[in-house]
């Protein structure tokens, strides 16, 4: 099954706005953007809200290797005398692109820690509550999955529930932020929330895509 490689990077300067004459901004050439994109696949762009200077790279990882294979570009920070960009992670997600809500206005991303051995536990959670999200999330999908990858090196892959530590990234697309917000209001949040039995911690940001070219 085709995974979804998640990476997340961090720009001492933001990615340039579209210009006022055109709905499309270019990042030059010699942005160093563009040692991060050689030979992958059709990559989507989004910038953080909370953090402008934060991006996140969506595409599809066709090979079945659980292992982080990342090129050098990837390993170290980028620098030009202008900007540097600094890879914060990197998950690959059992999950066919297709599936995910890339014409939301705003995506969340939320990254859920889970507890050793409790990964069973945390999806009977979320299979039981998650239709509360789904009913707000409207008319766009709700799509997750476990990451592939361990989240410290050295640790077990966290597909596997042998008693290590795992990662769900949780994606959900929405008209606004501030309606996912009014989600934490509702009863459905507190029937949702029981997943927060089997974490350790959860990281929930939200983006918008970036429709500029590199």
């Amino acid at each position: 099954m085709p995974t979804i490689a998640l990476t997340q990077l961090h720009l001492s300067s933001p990615l340039p706005p579209p210009s006022s004459s055109s709905s499309t901004a270019t990042a030059t050439t010699s942005h160093p953007l563009h040692n991060h994109l050689p030979n992958l696949p059709k990559t989507t762009i989004y910038t953080q809200l909370e953090d402008p200077n934060t991006i996140y790279l969506l595409h599809e990882d066709p090979t079945t290797n659980t292992t982080t294979t990342t090129t050098t570009n990837n390993q170290i920070p980028t620098t030009t005398p202008e900007i540097t960009i600094t890879p914060k992670s990197t998950q690959r997600i059992d999950l066919p692109t297709p599936t995910l809500p890339l014409t939301a206005p705003v995506l969340a991303i939320g990254r859920y820690f889970v507890r050793p051995g409790q990964r069973a536990e945390f999806q009977r959670a979320l299979e039981a509550g998650k239709a509360h999200l789904e009913a707000f999330t409207a008319p766009y999908p709700l799509v997750g999955g476990w990451a592939e990858t361990p989240r410290a090196a050295g640790g077990a892959d966290a597909d596997t529930d042998d008693g290590a530590a795992a990662e769900f990234v949780l994606f959900s697309g929405w008209e606004a932020v501030e309606r996912h917000f009014a989600f934490a209001e509702t009863e459905g949040f507190k029937e949702f929330a029981r997943i927060k039995e089997f974490m350790e911690g959860a990281e929930i940001k939200h983006a918008v895509r970036w429709e500029g070219r590199v």
